[in-house]
């Protein structure tokens, strides 16, 4: 597990919300201009429970289970790949039966199926996030942004 850092911008029924920069495992990612999690974005925000106490401004040391990011990865990047061939395979195979060319049959079930994965990451999606074992752990308080080494910005305490 891979430590990042972040600031707490807001705290509500226990939890922490957490800004960090899309650093660590995303810096090294080969897909962090185009990723769908990040929009363009350059920070993150984490929703974690507050374990050690963190108040709005406080720098601090959290962790993300390798497991959920490949979890994840898996979800978002193999899933909608292999509907869109399955879709494509199943298209042609029983497009005849229904009349039509089966390249046109493998166009139309290769996007319906890739559309698909769309509506099941995104119900899947809801279902991880409410699981307490893919959320990120907050392990340490360092201190406020400022004695930490990253200003506070107005607006976030």
């Amino acid at each position: 597990m891979e430590t990042e850092r972040g600031i707490v911008v807001e705290l509500k029924d226990g939890m922490a919300l957490v800004e960090a920069d899309a650093g660590g495992g995303c810096a090294s990612c080969a897909s962090r201009g185009s990723c769908a999690l990040m929009a363009g974005e350059q920070k993150r925000r984490l929703w974690m429970a507050n374990g050690a106490g963190a108040k709005p401004g406080d720098m601090v040391e959290f962790s993300i289970s390798a497991r959920v990011v490949a979890g994840m990865s898996l979800l978002l990047y193999a899933m909608p790949v292999a509907l869109l061939v399955c879709g494509i395979a199943a298209g042609a195979a029983f497009a005849p039966r229904l009349g039509m060319e089966a390249d046109a049959g493998a166009v139309l079930f290769g996007v319906g199926a890739f559309a698909l994965s769309f509506g099941i990451i995104k119900a899947f999606s809801s279902t991880i996030s409410v699981r307490k074992a893919s959320r990120p752990v907050m392990i340490r308080v360092l201190g406020t942004g400022e004695l930490a080494g990253e200003p506070v910005k107005k607006g976030w305490i």
